[in-house]
């Protein structure tokens, strides 16, 4: 059934990227995106993590795969300052517009890199965001990066580099959805060291989405 309605998810998604609107509203702010960018609108978890991040005004925080920058853009309002990355240029230039027009120029920052590779030395973070890619994939093209997670290499890749990035009471926030083997990421993380817990979940007609908070287990 998953890699069914993994199927289907994509030709949806596909469909809405390249025939929908390309200026959306979310949680009363609106963004602009493109066909290249995930669309924070229309698929739900992009919402469903910006109702939920957990972050004070105190706090920095790293968004990692900003996409249209929604969750930088929210967090921006909260916190101290943001940094966000994104793969995609065209993302990057999208996010950067998206910044701009809700004035966040001076708190939320976007840059182009694959996960931690593009950011200055030294930085650290209270909070990093992620909202991955988890369908079972190879990336085509820029959207492509943006669905598909291979054999879980990239979550593999976050989670052996993001403690090295994180303040030592920091914590990753990471959305994710039941289609695409849960238990698997929760075990990938648990075996490179790190604990979560269960923030939100909300139950679509599908599938079932869900926040973790995880925190690296200094001792191992």
């Amino acid at each position: 059934m998953n890699k069914l309605w993994q199927h289907i998810v994509v030709l949806i998604i596909r469909a809405l990227q390249n025939y929908g609107p390309h200026e959306v509203e979310v949680i009363g702010r609106k963004y602009l995106t493109s066909k290249d960018v995930f669309n924070p609108k229309y698929f739900r978890t992009s919402e469903f993590m910006a109702r939920h991040i957990c972050v004070t005004p105190e706090d920095e925080v790293l968004d990692i795969g900003t996409g249209s920058g929604i969750l930088a853009i929210v967090a921006g309002f909260k916190a101290r300052r943001v940094l966000a990355v994104d793969i995609n240029p065209e993302a990057v230039r999208i996010a950067q517009k998206n910044i701009k027009r809700h004035g966040l120029e001076s708190t939320v920052r976007v840059i182009e890199g694959d996960l931690f590779s593009s950011l200055p030395s030294g930085s650290i973070f209270d909070v990093i965001l992620i909202n991955p890619p988890y369908l079972e994939g190879i990336p085509q093209d820029n959207l492509g990066l943006a669905l598909y997670d291979p054999a879980k290499s990239l979550i593999k890749r976050f989670f052996k580099e993001a403690s090295h990035y994180l303040k030592p009471d920091g914590f990753v926030q990471m959305a994710y959805s039941s289609i695409a083997e849960p238990e698997r990421v929760l075990r990938i993380a648990n075996e490179l060291g790190w604990r979560f817990q269960t923030l939100a979940e909300s139950k679509e007609l599908f599938e079932t989405y869900i926040i973790w908070k995880l925190t690296p287990d200094r001792g191992k």
